[in-house]
Order: structure tokens, then sequence, then C-alpha cells
């Protein structure tokens, strides 16, 4: 493995550890059903809605990976992989951004401690 060419071609690969999550996951499901009146037709619509404020959200820019060199702002097309430390189910809520992403974990009373696996891929 050539590190340059990985480092050229974009390929960075980061290990954040130790990484406590606190967010829980909550979800509130509701749906929604309107009408519609306009010039020539009616329609009725129904709107299905997932709902939920208490993921934590982490920034690339605020973390730190295991030599404690701080992340770069953004990342081009970044994934995470969740590396679990504890019993406390953690995982990514939605599709990780250029900037960050959201982590959450089951009710649980205690925190979620995971290693997180950062790579930005191709």
């Amino acid at each position: 493995m050539n590190l340059t060419l990985d480092y050229l071609r974009g390929n960075r690969k980061f290990l954040i550890p130790d990484f406590i999550v606190y967010g829980d996951y909550t979800e509130i499901e509701g749906g929604v059903l309107f009408g519609e009146q306009y010039p020539g037709g009616k329609r009725i619509m129904f709107a299905h809605n997932y709902i939920s404020e208490n993921e934590q959200p982490v920034n690339f820019g605020n973390l730190y990976d295991y030599k404690n060199n701080p992340l770069p702002n953004t990342l081009s097309n970044p994934k995470v992989i969740i590396l679990p430390k504890n019993e406390v189910f953690c995982f990514i809520v939605g599709t990780e951004t250029e900037t960050g992403f959201k982590i959450a974990k089951t009710n649980s009373s205690e925190n979620g401690l995971v290693d997180l696996l950062i790579i930005e891929m191709e």
C-alpha cells in the first residue's frame, strides 16, 4: 500500500477512540391527511413523517484521531463505521454529510462507548 498515493487520491481514514454517545433516539411517527381544491379539480394527500430531536450532532472539525490530530472540517463523501465498546447499541441517524453526522443510542440509562472509523470514500 502506498500511503502517498492514498493521500493524493483522497482515501483518508480516521480512527476516533473512546467516543461517548449520549444522544437518545426517540421517534414520533405521525400521519397527516389534508385536502386541496384548485381550479379544475380536487385532491386528497397523505404525508407520513418521522420526527426525532434527541440525536447527538457531531461535526468532523470537533473530533481528534488516536494520534490527537484534529480532523478536517469537511470530508468528501464520508462514511462512519461504529465499533462498539460496551453493551449499549449505537447507530448513525440518517446519512453522513460533508461536515458531520448524527449519532444516537437506544433508550438506555447508560451512555454508549464506541470507537469511530471515519473513511473518506472515493
